[in-house]
């Protein structure tokens, strides 16, 4: 029987680097953290989720206007109330940036969902370092071992290579990753901390003026429809305020999670492939090219001359 060192040792050499690969290039950490901010937004994705948020942003928009009616009918001076001078300044704007948020995270919903509904992927590396395993130890009977456990080596790994091809098509990986990368540019632009400093110094105006509305403002009369608008925006105000400061926190706290996400987009186009939506691909030709060098690494019986 004739061993074929060449594919064996390359068959080794490629499953040192499957099982070191993801460890130095910190492939857990980023799935794990990519995992994280997917679970984290899951309450702020919801339909209902949405619809409530649209309907906090019309509420604050009409008691902008009725506050704008009440100070042209009623002739307030400004400086009367420093926190509502401020916010009509500032309605506009808040109003705008506000309203893009919500738009880029509405867009973002259907391919947030298809990544979500990944089956597995934080155990991508696992299954990536276990088929390593699974390489190294076939290498090392093909290289070391008995000639009779070759081919029982050669089934393992043949096994392993077709578990990880398949695997991005049984868990929807490959179109959960296309989606996935649509999903990183859509939460980019808010993904930042200046953007996170912004929403806030937002809501710390919207926190001085409902505040005014709440208390001294009382004192300007108020009728009809504005003073309506005015007073859903004050009753209102509790939830709205939770609405704001649950995903603007969220936003905040996940910064690091989508930067790491973000990585591992860039990580696969360092091995050639494009972005998140290569990864499945990527998995694929491991599996085929760990099953081709086993296949080659078989011993075969000397040919008589």
């Amino acid at each position: 029987m004739r061993r074929p060192k060449v594919p064996a040792v390359a068959l080794l050499v490629f499953g040192v680097l499957l099982v070191v690969g993801p460890i130095a290039g910190g492939l857990f950490s980023k799935v794990a953290s990519g995992k994280q901010m997917i679970d984290r937004f899951a309450p702020h994705m919801e339909v209902d989720a949405l619809a409530r948020y649209r309907t906090d942003l019309v509420t604050l928009r009409q008691a902008a206007g009725a506050v704008d009616t009440i100070y042209t009918q009623q002739g307030v001076a400004p400086g009367r109330f420093p926190g509502l001078d401020a916010y009509r300044g500032q309605a506009d704007a808040i109003d705008r940036r506000a309203s893009t948020l919500l738009d880029r995270v509405t867009r973002a919903e259907p391919d947030y969902r298809r990544t979500a509904d990944i089956g597995g992927f934080d155990r991508i590396p696992f299954l990536v370092v276990l088929f390593g395993i699974v390489a190294i130890y076939g290498s090392c009977v093909l290289l070391f071992g008995a000639r009779r456990r070759a081919r029982p080596a050669v089934a393992l790994v043949l096994l392993a290579s077709a578990a990880l091809a398949v695997y991005p098509f049984v868990s929807d990986l490959h179109r959960g990753t296309t989606a996935g990368q649509r999903m990183l540019h859509s939460f980019a632009p808010f993904m930042k901390h200046s953007e996170v400093r912004q929403l806030q110094d937002d809501f710390v105006v919207l926190v001085t003026a409902v505040g005014e509305l709440d208390t001294s403002f009382r004192a300007v009369p108020q009728t009809g429809p504005p003073a309506a608008d005015v007073a859903a925006l004050v009753d209102g105000w509790p939830k709205i305020s939770s609405d704001l400061a649950s995903l603007v926190g969220t936003i905040n706290d996940n910064i690091g999670n989508f930067n790491a996400l973000g990585d591992l987009n860039t990580l696969t186009r360092r091995v050639g492939v494009s972005g998140l939506q290569g990864f499945p691909w990527l998995l694929v030709g491991a599996g085929v090219l760990g099953a081709t060098l086993a296949v080659a690494a078989t011993p075969r019986r000397r040919k008589e001359t």
